[in-house]
């Protein structure tokens, strides 16, 4: 799976909590994009490297209701 996000708090990325799971359930990495930079998560790192999770958080689109899950950000070194 792949996201764009367009901030970061406190050094931190949220990913919804349904999104993950997908994620985990496919046996599949997350590939998250901020300002040019790559971090690619893996399904054992979104089971085990929550940092926090929110309260949960009404849709504004009328979707899912979902808790947001916090991952320190920590981007892929790109060799040149």
């Amino acid at each position: 799976m792949k996201k764009n996000v367009t901030k970061l708090y406190r050094g931190c990325v949220d990913l919804r909590d349904y999104d993950v799971e997908k994620c985990i359930n496919n046996d599949e990495s997350y590939d998250i994009f901020h300002e040019g930079n790559k971090m690619t998560l893996t399904p054992l790192q979104l089971k085990n490297d929550i940092l926090s999770t929110s309260t949960l958080q009404k849709s504004k689109t009328g979707g899912k209701d979902y808790h947001l899950l916090s991952y320190r950000w920590n981007p892929e070194v790109v060799k040149l």
